[in-house]
C-alpha cells in the first residue's frame, strides 16, 4: 500500500500530469526547446553586452555612464524578450521589443546632432522633468487619498517645475502648463522617418499597426482565438503560427539592440562580432527579413 501511494504520489510531480485526460490532448515541445538556438543568440548577446559594460574605462562618467545605462536597458530588454518567449508568450513580447525600438531611434536622433554631448545633456534633463512629474503626480494622489504628505518634498518639486525646464514648455492658448511629449519634441513615428535606416518606418508599421493589438491587449487580439476551429490539424497550425510569431520578434529585437549598441560609442563592440551574430540570426530565421547572404561588417557599419 505504501509502494503505491508513493508511486502515485511521484506520478503527480510529472509535468503534465495535471493536464486533461482526453486523448486528443497531444503533448508538444515547448518553445524553449523548439526555438533553443534563437534563445541561445538572445543570451550570448545580452551576456557579451554584460561584460563590455564591465570592462568599460571612465565608467563614473556621467557621459560615459549614459551610454552604460542605455546598453544595460536594452539588454534587459533583449533579456525579458527571451524570457517571455521561452513560455509562449510572444503577444507580450512584442511590448517590450518596442521599447527597444524607441530607444533605438532616440539614439539615432541623438547620434545624428551636431553635439551628442549637448544632446544626452537634454535628453538627461528631461529624464529629470518626467521624474519631477511622476512625483508631483505622486503627492497630488497622496493628498487627494488623505494619506501623509512630505510638504518639504512637493515644495522643492513644486519650485523646480515653475522654475526650470522653461525650453519644455509647450505653448497654449489659455496660458496653462503643458509640457511637451518628448525630449527632442518628436514622436515615435518622426524619429523613426528621420532615422537614415529606410527600414525603420517600415518597422515602425508592424510594431505599431500590425502588432498594435497584441501590445494593447486590444479586441483584434482576442478575435482569432475566438473562432479558431479545433479541427484535425489545429494544434499544429497553431504552433507554427506562434513559433514564426516569436522568430520575427526574436529577428526585431536582436537587429534594434546590437544596432542600438553600435549608436553607443562609450560601450565598445567590434563591427565583426555584430555581423557575425547577424548571420547567424540570418541562417537560422530564414526569412524576408534579413538578407540570405551573411552579414559583412562592413554591411554593418554602413547600416
Amino acid at each position: 500500500m505504501a509502494t503505491s501511494k508513493k508511486r502515485k504520489k511521484n506520478l503527480r510531480r510529472r509535468p503534465g500530469a495535471h493536464e486533461s485526460g482526453n486523448p486528443q490532448v497531444r503533448h508538444t515541445a515547448s518553445p524553449k526547446g523548439r526555438l533553443g538556438p534563437f534563445f541561445k543568440l538572445l543570451g550570448e548577446i545580452a551576456v557579451a553586452a554584460e561584460q563590455a559594460v564591465q570592462s568599460t574605462p571612465n565608467a563614473s562618467d556621467r557621459i560615459v555612464r549614459f551610454d552604460i545605462e542605455i546598453l544595460m536597458r536594452g539588454a534587459n530588454s533583449a533579456k525579458a524578450v527571451r524570457t517571455l518567449l521561452e513560455q509562449g508568450y510572444w503577444e507580450y513580447a512584442v511590448g517590450v521589443t518596442r521599447q527597444l525600438f524607441e530607444l533605438l531611434v532616440n539614439m539615432e536622433y541623438l547620434g545624428a546632432m551636431a553635439d551628442r554631448r549637448e544632446g544626452t545633456l537634454l535628453f538627461a534633463r528631461f529624464g529629470m522633468l518626467q521624474m519631477l512629474l511622476a512625483q508631483q503626480r505622486k503627492s497630488t494622489y497622496e493628498q487627494e487619498k488623505g494619506h501623509p504628505v512630505d510638504a518639504q518634498l512637493s515644495a522643492m518639486v513644486d519650485h523646480h517645475l515653475a522654475s526650470d525646464f522653461m525650453d519644455f514648455r509647450a505653448n497654449t492658448n489659455n496660458g496653462s502648463v503643458k509640457w511637451v511629449s518628448s525630449w527632442c519634441r518628436k514622436t515615435t513615428f518622426d524619429l523613426a522617418a528621420a532615422s537614415e535606416d529606410p527600414m525603420r518606418p517600415y518597422q515602425y508599421n508592424i510594431l505599431y499597426r500590425v502588432w498594435s493589438e497584441q501590445a494593447h491587449a486590444a479586441p483584434g487580439a482576442l478575435i482569432a482565438n475566438l473562432f479558431r476551429d479545433a479541427d484535425e490539424g489545429w494544434v499544429e497550425r497553431t504552433i507554427a503560427e506562434n513559433d514564426r510569431s516569436s522568430i520575427d520578434t526574436i529577428t526585431f529585437t536582436v537587429m534594434f539592440f546590437l544596432r542600438l549598441w553600435l549608436e553607443l560609442p562609450h560601450v565598445q563592440v567590434s563591427p565583426e562580432r555584430v555581423a557575425g551574430w547577424l548571420s547567424k540570426l540570418s541562417t537560422m530565421s530564414g526569412g524576408p527579413h534579413l538578407p540570405s547572404r551573411p552579414w559583412t561588417a562592413e554591411e554593418v557599419a554602413t547600416q
